[in-house]
Parts: C-alpha cells; sequence; structure tokens
C-alpha cells in the first residue's frame, strides 16, 4: 500500500499555540503611563543611590528587591479605591492570582538579573576587585527589576481574579 510509504508532511502549528506561555507573556507586557513610568524611575533610582550613600544595605538590597518589584507588578493596573486617595493592599485578602503570578515572575527576573550581574562583573576586572563589587551588581539589578515593574502588569481589569487557598 503506498499510503504506508509516503508519509503526510507534518503540519506547521505556529509557535504560540505550542508553547501556551508565549500569548500569556504578550498578555502581560504593557507600555507604562507617564505617571507611572516617572513612580518607577523614582523609586528604583532612589533605592540604588540609598544603598549608594549606604553601603552597608546593598547586600540586603540585593537578596531582597525582588519583593516590592512582584508587589508592584502585582499592583499597577489595579482600581483605585475612592476616599482615601489609593489602593490599599491591606484591605481583604492578599493571595489573588494575578499577585501570586507578579511574585513569580519577579523571582525568575531577579535570577536572570542576578545571573547576568555576576557574570558581567567577574569579567570587567575593574568592577571584580573593586570594594563597589557589590553595588555594580546592584545596579544592574535593579535596572532590570525597574524596567520589568514599568512594562509588566498581571492584573486585568474585568477578570475574576479567584482568591487562592493558600
Amino acid at each position: 500500500d503506498v499510503s504506508d510509504i509516503i508519509k503526510p508532511k507534518k503540519e506547521r502549528v505556529p509557535i504560540t499555540q505550542r508553547l501556551p506561555l508565549v500569548p500569556y507573556f504578550l498578555s502581560i507586557i504593557k507600555p507604562p503611563d507617564a505617571a507611572w513610568q516617572k513612580r518607577q524611575i523614582t523609586i528604583w533610582s532612589l533605592s540604588t543611590l540609598l544603598c549608594l550613600f549606604l553601603p552597608s544595605l546593598t547586600e540586603s538590597a540585593l537578596r531582597i528587591n525582588w519583593l516590592p518589584a512582584g508587589g508592584m507588578m502585582g499592583y499597577r493596573g489595579m482600581n483605585i479605591e475612592s476616599g482615601d486617595g489609593g489602593f490599599n493592599p491591606y484591605r481583604g485578602r492578599r493571595n489573588k492570582i494575578h499577585q501570586v503570578k507578579a511574585m513569580g515572575i519577579a523571582i525568575m527576573i531577579w535570577l536572570a538579573a542576578r545571573g547576568v550581574a555576576e557574570s558581567v562583573v567577574s569579567r570587567v576586572p575593574a568592577m571584580a576587585m573593586s570594594r563597589s563589587a557589590e553595588f555594580f551588581k546592584l545596579c544592574i539589578v535593579q535596572a532590570a527589576l525597574g524596567f520589568s515593574t514599568m512594562w509588566i502588569q498581571t492584573y486585568k481589569d474585568g477578570e475574576d481574579t479567584p482568591d487562592l487557598m493558600i
């Protein structure tokens, strides 16, 4: 039988169907508005400058700076409650699915940025031998997290975000 010999060609499937995370990551990347961009630049640059002036904070900040990044990614786009002038993160439950996703994304970005920072600083002898090597690493990680918090929004308006059973 000829059909046993001739195999049909495989149909090409787009990458967005083969990798289900691609459409999700494309859906969470949103261009920042001017106010959000200014706010993020201010927060991340001031925290970096604080570590420059207080070097003892550098190592601690380098270990935990993914936490505020995840919080900011999960906060972006949420409805501002009337009356008190802003979203109150301590009102109600804090384990919404978009917040958990934001923390996971922040950890992944932090890990990648730490790896890049270690690699870059170790390859430049003047930076690696400097007493400010940790600060240089912090600058790279802060830049990556600041850029990420500007562009990533895990909250989708109108989407039902159930509480997780954690």
